[in-house]
């Protein structure tokens, strides 16, 4: 295994910020015991979640703590009223204690349960605010690493653009590299592609110029005329850039190129009858 294109795929960046099933979790932890760089990439990771984290995190409204107190200071004065009437409405207690001893304890239980309540409303509040700005934060980093692999895919579809057009121009300018043209015949006369032969190291290439969309169950074969018998240089890919140029099969010797539409996997033998282009030497 490719340790390089496993850290490259992005299976660690989703394992760190938790969307991978329980199977992919297990198979990441596996490979980060196995390799000391997956681990260490893993680890990289890890801390730069927490590092944006700590960047974009929102801090609590600053009037809070305003609010927090000024509701503990409500329930003291509510509790200081109960007191006060306590005092006024209550003799004697249940169990012979003087009012004011009775209605000490009833207003410290009061106040220690109301304390108690509004302790829990604002763990429960607070909780939930930090809460919400994490999943906030998490949906940022998700969105960052998203756009991230998105124009790293972009990137390695420039690259390989340019590696196919550098092929491409080695291709037709080599010295030893023969260009043949072949042209739509009645089957299709708009079509065309074009054939470079390099006669040294007998490699084939080919550019589609125009072939019309094969169906689904058929595609397009490259044939090589050798000493008058038809040899397969390989399948032509129309998916993703028809315009690119496709490396085939060797050639090593060669009167003409043509290109036929068969079945999908291609044909032993071409079918004359679906010739498309065609080209001599």
């Amino acid at each position: 295994m490719n340790i390089q294109e496993y850290i490259a795929s992005g299976v660690l960046e989703l394992y760190a910020t938790g969307l991978l099933t329980p199977p992919e979790k297990v198979e990441v932890e596996r490979m980060a015991e196995l390799y000391p760089e997956v681990k260490a990439e893993l680890a990289a990771i890890s801390d730069t979640l927490d590092t944006y984290a700590q960047l974009h995190a929102l801090e609590p409204p600053a009037d809070l703590k305003a609010k927090i107190l000024n509701k503990i200071e409500n329930s003291s004065q509510a509790a200081a009223n109960v007191n006060q009437t306590n005092f006024k409405n209550i003799a004697f207690s249940p169990d012979g204690r003087s009012a004011a001893t009775y209605a000490d304890s009833r207003d410290n239980t009061s106040w220690w349960a109301i304390a108690a309540t509004i302790l829990l409303l604002i763990s429960a509040g607070l909780n939930f605010y930090f809460y919400s700005n994490w999943q906030t934060t998490r949906k940022q980093y998700q969105v960052a690493l998203a756009t991230q692999n998105q124009y790293a895919q972009q990137v390695r579809q420039v690259n390989h653009k340019y590696e196919l057009t550098a092929a491409e121009l080695a291709v037709i300018t080599h010295s030893q590299t023969q260009k043949v043209n072949l042209k739509g015949v009645r089957k299709s006369p708009a079509s065309s592609a074009v054939v470079y032969w390099n006669t040294n190291t007998k490699d084939v290439f080919v550019k589609i110029a125009d072939l019309p969309k094969p169906p689904a169950n058929r595609q397009y074969q490259l044939w090589a005329l050798e000493n008058g018998k038809p040899v397969n240089a390989g399948m032509v890919q129309l998916e993703p850039d028809s315009e690119a140029v496709q490396h085939m099969k060797a050639v090593h010797q060669a009167q003409a190129f043509a290109i036929t539409l068969e079945p999908k996997g291609g044909s032993q033998n071409p079918t004359m009858e679906e010739m498309y282009v065609m080209g001599q030497i």
